[in-house]
């Protein structure tokens, strides 16, 4: 053995069998590495972004996923790169179909060709329609549980009223409301103005997927105290002097708006305004102050004008021996010439007209007209322009436009009053 150890030949032939074993190991090491880096592996990527290419200026395209599944097949360094970069492109091409309903193949680019693609799903079904713009007006909304007790809405008002809306055709066609709701904290008890966003809704009030413009409005809220419109009557109390006769009492104010709480105001059916005769002594014209009932806070005016037209008799004749000294204590009324005097530019008011619109006049273009007044001269000369009321009535507009309404003199009974217009024309528009 000694002998063999010390044979160089010995050494050699032993140095190339430990060469040998170790290159065949280190062989076998790489050829591993080899088969595990060129290995198959399988991935699923899900949410991946599905791109859609069509005319998107004149056309709208729905039933396309947002998002679609990518899985992929081949070596595993390319799936690891696949999934580190993702710089590929998951799409489906529309530019050459026409308008309809059509089944198209989801397609990909800029992914190595050793890979093995699917997407789920492999087809879509798109409907590609006409995008068309129309207009529409906004309908301001409100739940009126905000507001507070006995107060309700008078009126509302968009800014601007009227928004563009955008969409496929058959979206638009299937548009039944335009809404911009306003909100707030219970116990509203003041007007205010709110930006509300548009809201477009189907039958069914679900909300449909257009462009609106603007996305934004003001919507103005006014709120008032709950009331209604009751009829006036008038009492007479009292008795009237000796020697008068009322004939009667009138006003030419019928029926007077009313506010309160829901209880009051639902519950009176009728605003009795009582009149003292006691002290009438002649007819005339004069002003009552309206009494308020139990739970009414105001009304729309706080006075009505209540005119009196009596007979008053005359003394009868005293004998002729004592009527010597009394010769000159004649009615000074029947010693009284007729005269007839002229009132210039008197203002013609616009009665009843709703505060939701607004009037100017037409004819006389400056609102006012001469009057003239006939009577007993001591009394004509008595006589101011504001004795004196001319209007017309407007409480039966509810529409803009143009009117020709009679005019209504209103004034005291001791002269004959005529305008020199019969009627007077209005244009009225939106306030």
């Amino acid at each position: 053995m000694d002998k063999m150890m010390d044979n160089p030949w010995f050494l050699r032939i032993v140095s190339l069998l430990f060469a040998v074993l170790l290159f065949i190991s280190v062989q076998n090491e790489l050829e591993g590495n080899e088969i595990n880096a060129a290995g198959t592996s399988v991935e699923s990527i899900p949410n991946v972004p599905l791109q859609v290419y069509y005319d998107d200026d004149n056309l709208v395209v729905t039933g396309a996923p947002q998002t679609v599944t990518l899985k992929i097949e081949g070596p595993s360094n390319l799936v690891l790169s696949a999934q580190t970069m993702q710089d590929y492109t998951v799409f489906i091409d529309l530019r050459e179909l026409t308008l309809g309903q059509h089944e198209v193949e989801v397609q990909y680019e800029n992914l190595p060709e050793r890979l093995e693609v699917r997407t789920d799903p492999q087809t879509v079904t798109v409907n590609i329609e006409e995008l068309i713009t129309e207009e529409f007006t906004v309908e301001p909304d409100m739940n009126e549980r905000l507001l507070a007790d006995n107060y309700v809405v008078k009126s509302t008002n968009v800014e601007p009223n009227r928004v563009s809306v955008t969409g496929a055709r058959s979206v638009i066609e299937a548009i039944s409301f335009v809404k911009a709701t306003v909100s707030g904290e219970e116990g509203l008890d003041e007007s205010f103005t709110q930006e509300a966003r548009v809201r477009v809704l189907d039958r069914e009030l679900n909300k449909l997927d257009v462009i609106v413009e603007p996305e934004v409005v003001n919507v103005t809220v006014e709120i008032e105290r709950y009331s209604k419109e009751v009829p006036i009557v008038i009492e007479q109390e009292g008795t009237p002097p000796n020697g008068v006769t009322i004939n009667s009492v009138t006003s030419t104010v019928s029926s007077i708006r009313v506010y309160g709480t829901r209880t009051a105001v639902d519950a009176l059916e009728a605003l009795e305004v009582n009149v003292d005769v006691s002290e009438i002594q002649e007819s005339g014209t004069v002003d009552i102050e309206l009494d308020k009932p139990e739970g009414i806070s105001q009304f729309n005016q706080e006075t009505i004008p209540v005119t009196f037209d009596v007979t008053v008799e005359q003394p009868e004749a005293e004998p002729e021996g004592e009527a010597s000294n009394d010769a000159a204590a004649v009615d000074p009324e029947q010693e009284d010439e007729t005269t007839t005097r002229t009132f210039e530019n008197v203002p013609i008011v616009v009665a009843g007209l709703a505060e939701q619109w607004s009037s100017t006049f037409a004819i006389p273009s400056n609102g006012v007209v001469n009057l003239t007044a006939t009577g007993p001269e001591s009394k004509v000369n008595d006589l101011t322009v504001s004795d004196v009321r001319v209007s017309i009535d407007a409480s039966a507009i509810s529409a803009a436009g143009e009117y020709t309404l009679p005019i209504a003199i209103e004034g005291p009974d001791t002269a004959t009053w005529v305008a020199e217009l019969d009627q007077a024309t209005i244009v009225v528009e939106q306030a």
